[in-house]
């Protein structure tokens, strides 16, 4: 989402430095039973948003090899967008941080191909982003960059925290629940991946090939979440586009409207449940093949399929 693009970047940094501080926030240690991982850390609001900072404070902080390399300024909204032509910028920001003057998508393959060389990471980690990616997420950085890491073979997880748009005009900064629920985020997170290490796949792998995970964490507090769900994707990601006239010939402005999903015992999408106050995980493929049997129904219907 463009949402992080509203956002005055020294006031959140000073929020979340102070939230990482509080209670809760991830501080173990990497425990008997996981190694430490090598993880490339990923995102799509920029290297020095709070999101990736808070989350590459936990995940140091719980004994894993962090390098972060992600877009130099806001790329909300990039999907999996690869730059394939001219030059790309990168500058190492500070020990283990790069800037990439490009995608989210440019940043793990700039990282994977060049920054870390052979010394390719055991998982990439995007977020956590400034808003929900929820569904499909196909317009995403966030799932984009994740997305590009599974195409080639490095297991990925996404991670995003909620807004509240009802925040938007928040002071001393805006979408003040997202900023405090950075911190439960990165924990979360850090947990997660524990877990994935204690029980592996029956090859042996943090996830199954060719699979992402999305995580979606409410903008609450710890205390305020309802549970952790594995939830099917749903087809909408909750948010609207729309356009409105400004008023100048030929321009429209771009607005984001949050949609209110219906309430039923049947519901079990990610969307569903996230907008009543859970976390949720999703696990998506990446696979776009509709199937045999529609591939063969489309062929019963083509007059020239099968021709010379």
């Amino acid at each position: 989402m463009r949402i992080a693009g509203f956002i005055n970047r020294v006031l959140l940094l000073a929020v979340v430095t102070a939230s990482l501080a509080a209670p809760g926030c991830a501080t173990q240690q990497v425990s008997s039973e996981t190694t430490a991982l090598r993880i490339l850390l990923t995102n799509d609001d920029g290297y020095d948003a709070p999101g990736i900072q808070a989350l590459r404070a936990a995940l140091v902080a719980a004994g894993h090899d962090v390098i972060l390399v992600a877009p130099l300024q806001d790329q909300s909204g990039s999907g999996a967008r690869v730059t394939t032509q001219g030059t790309l910028d990168y500058k190492e920001q500070s020990a283990g941080v790069w800037s990439v003057d490009g995608s989210p998508a440019d940043s793990v393959l700039i990282g994977l191909l060049h920054i870390m060389g052979d010394e390719s990471p055991d998982l990439v980690v995007s977020g956590a982003n400034f808003g929900q990616n929820l569904g499909y997420a196909i317009n995403s950085g966030t799932v984009g960059a994740a997305t590009v890491a599974m195409y080639v073979g490095i297991p990925a997880i996404a991670v995003s925290v909620g807004v509240d748009l009802s925040e938007r005009d928040a002071e001393p900064a805006p979408f003040p629940s997202t900023l405090q629920a950075f911190a439960g985020a990165a924990e979360l997170s850090v947990k997660l991946i524990g877990d994935l290490q204690k029980a592996p796949t029956d090859k042996g792998d943090l996830l199954p090939e060719h699979t992402l995970l999305n995580i979606n964490y409410p903008a609450a507090a710890p205390e305020q979440i309802r549970g952790i769900r594995v939830l099917q994707a749903a087809r909408t990601s909750g948010v609207q586009i729309d356009y409105e006239e400004t008023g100048v010939s030929g321009q429209l402005e771009i607005r984001i409207r949050g949609m209110t999903p219906a309430v039923t015992d049947s519901d079990d999408t990610d969307w569903h449940l996230f907008a009543r106050g859970f976390v949720t995980i999703s696990v998506l493929d990446g696979d776009w093949d509709a199937g045999e049997s529609w591939r063969d129904a489309l062929s019963s219907r083509l007059s020239m399929v099968g021709q010379p």
